[in-house]
């Protein structure tokens, strides 16, 4: 018994390398890219951004045509609105490895450090067998990396007219607004295949083999683009306080993709009776690149009820489920050889290329959000909001198969908090916070299926001056989570900072 753990405890030992690509919602990493970022779904209103994103019960402009349609009764005169938004993002991964007791350089290897390490030699003559030289990469990558972006883009458009008809107060409305923004970006400079780090235990040690073969490689997944949604919508007063409403947005959109996958070499380990003795890198000519463009499309329904008394509002929405479809198309180019001596030409090499096109069709469940507001004075305002959107429901299918399959975990609610104080006529002034859970779950979390959770805080301002109204809103958002491997350990951050502006004409 003394003896088995002991080989047990060397073979997890010798796990610590590296990690599968074969489990999609395992290994984000290399994933291919088909749902991202299809769950980001934007709120509308800078004064709602500004006071953590409450919005059920909380807004008191034509932008709750796209929140709750139900709070257009809200709305005294005719409103003009427009707004736009600025963006800036930084991401970033840092890798750290660590050495194992079987092949202690293996780690060194991923981390780029062999660089400086001198080859050994036996009496003063040079190593001629290559599993004995050390094992040195053939490019300039390192395992960490970080990278920043920016962009503006409009945000919404909006227009509410109140009417009387029949002695009951009737607001129609139509906008349009940004309803999913589908920026996704991940790279992971140490990608493999097998990624044996993941497996506990790795079980191709046990196969009779004498030799694994693992490939090494760049991977990068990225999407930009956004969905936007043209809106009607109408809420109307029965009862003193009491109004309903409802908005169907029509989508559509577009996003720029990109999958791209660079070989950094062919991984050999040599084993024996379930151990690994040694380890050899070849080089490896290998380069793929997938550019293309999706197109979505669907129908989002929202129904709203708003109950308002003079120092306090309940709100409560319901979205119907809804199937937002994806139409995609992209060229696919590789450039491949056999074993060539090194270095190669580039050109040199043999390339090809093919098209690829596809349908796939995302159908998220009934969601629903309870909104409260409390008004104690004149001046202070405290919004809470409550939303259930159960993306662990989600069901995505493509075209290609037909088999419907769940790619996300979050069954979490999300919470909003905001407070506004009126400094004067003239001035407000705004802040709120609320959660960010995202749809996956890191690699080896201790709580299967556990979401990653990031952190939204917001500032902003409202200005009024005469028919003219301004609404400032900044949102710092956080985002870090680990992939934990046997091997080594991916620190993962995501950092955006958003400034969103709209301008408004009351009549």
């Amino acid at each position: 018994m003394k003896s088995s753990r002991a080989k047990t405890l060397r073979v997890m030992l010798v796990v610590v390398v590296l990690g599968s690509s074969s489990i999609m919602n395992a290994q984000p990493a290399a994933g291919p890219l088909t749902v991202q970022g299809l769950d980001h779904v934007v709120i509308t209103g800078a004064r709602a951004r500004a006071m953590g994103g409450t919005s059920i019960a909380n807004i008191y402009d034509a932008t709750a045509l796209f929140a709750n349609p139900a709070a257009l009764s809200r709305l005294s005169a005719l409103e003009i609105r427009v707004g736009g938004l600025f963006e800036s993002s930084h991401r970033q991964q840092d890798q750290n490895w660590i050495p194992t007791k079987d092949l202690p350089t293996l780690s060194v290897l991923f981390e780029g450090l062999t660089g400086g390490i001198k080859t050994p030699d036996s009496a003063g003559r040079p190593v001629t067998n290559p599993w004995l030289n050390v094992q040195r990469q053939y490019d300039n990558l390192s395992p960490n990396w970080n990278t920043t972006s920016s962009k503006t883009r409009p945000l919404t458009f909006a227009t509410a007219l109140p009417l009387t008809v029949s002695d009951m107060k009737v607001t129609p409305a139509i906008g349009v607004a940004q309803v999913v923004d589908l920026n996704n970006y991940y790279q992971n400079n140490n990608s493999m295949a097998p990624y044996m780090g993941q497996e506990r235990p790795f079980t191709q040690w046990s196969n009779s083999v004498d030799t694994i073969h693992i490939k090494w490689y760049q991977f990068v997944r990225s999407r930009e683009g956004s969905v936007y949604g043209i809106t009607p919508g109408l809420s109307v007063t029965f009862l003193s306080g009491l109004t309903i409403g409802g908005s169907v947005a029509v989508l559509s959109g577009s996003s720029d993709d990109l999958e791209q996958r660079v070989e950094r070499g062919h991984l050999n380990v040599a084993v024996s009776n379930g151990k690994a003795k040694n380890f050899m890198l070849d080089t490896a000519y290998y380069y793929q690149s997938k550019t293309g463009t999706s197109t979505y499309s669907g129908t989002l329904f929202t129904l709203g009820l708003l109950y308002q008394q003079p120092m306090y509002s309940i709100g409560i929405t319901v979205k119907p489920a809804m199937t937002l479809s994806r139409t995609w198309d992209r060229n696919v180019m590789s450039i491949d050889t056999t074993r060539k001596s090194f270095p190669v030409r580039v050109d040199s090499l043999r390339s090809r290329s093919y098209h690829e096109s596809g349908k796939d069709d995302v159908k998220f469940p009934l969601a629903y959000a309870l909104g409260f507001v409390l008004t104690p004075s004149e001046r202070w305002t405290f919004a809470f909001d409550y939303e259930v959107r159960n993306l662990a429901n989600v069901e995505w299918t493509s075209q290609s198969n037909g088999v419907a399959a769940h790619p996300w975990v979050n069954n979490s609610a999300n919470w909003r908090l905001g407070a506004e104080y009126r400094v004067s006529d003239m001035l407000a002034l705004r802040g709120g916070y609320h959660e960010d859970t995202q749809p996956f779950s890191p690699d080896g979390s201790a709580i299967v299926d556990k979401p990653a959770s990031g952190e939204i805080y917001s500032l902003g301002a409202g200005l009024k001056v005469g028919n003219i109204l301004v609404d400032l809103a900044y949102e710092y958002s956080i985002l870090k989570y680990q992939d934990i491997y046997q091997s080594n350990v991916n620190y993962n951050t995501r950092e955006q900072h958003q400034f969103m502006v709209e301008i408004a004409y009351r009549f």
